[in-house]
């Protein structure tokens, strides 16, 4: 019994020294690496986080051993490697289309229900409402559904400055 307690706990306890020392290793190590930049491919969709706090998308150009140029807007631009504070690569495109097709149909469904309940206690012209809140809930649905496909990119950290 006293083995098995003590097997217990130098595995636990091993563990939480893995689980913990772990990840900070294997984040020092592609930290500072800038030669993952440099080997980036050409129109690789990236996100560049400046030292100032802006944020800077485009597609990847080039990078040297000083700067890393990217295309945005149908310009070059070029950002010194001192002045960036980390790089992620836009790993998929966002679905924009997808989401505002599965809000719209949500947002349809919704209105739908509150207009047809309003609609329900009215008389003559009840019909309106269940109209006017389709129009509305699909509207709305998909405005929210294209913001949120807007967003859903998944960010690869390339580079992080020391």
């Amino acid at each position: 019994m006293r083995r098995m307690t003590s097997l217990i706990a130098c595995t636990l306890a091993v563990t939480l020294v893995l689980g913990t020392v772990g990840p900070t290793a294997f984040a020092q190590q592609a930290r500072g690496d800038w030669t993952a930049v440099q080997s980036l491919p050409a129109d690789a969709d990236i996100s560049i986080q400046l030292k100032t706090g802006k944020r800077v998308r485009g597609e990847f150009l080039s990078a040297t051993d000083n700067e890393v140029t990217i295309t945005r807007k149908g310009k070059g631009e070029s950002f010194a490697k001192d002045a960036v504070a980390q790089i992620e690569r836009l790993e998929r495109k966002a679905e924009k289309g997808k989401y505002a097709a599965i809000g719209a149909a949500i947002g349809t469904g919704v209105g739908a229900g509150i207009g047809g309940a309003k609609a329900s206690s009215t008389s003559d012209d009840g019909y309106v409402y269940t109209v006017a809140g389709v129009a509305m809930g699909a509207g709305f649905g998909a405005l929210g559904g294209f913001l949120f496909g807007q967003a859903k990119r998944k960010h690869v950290l390339i580079y992080q400055a020391p």
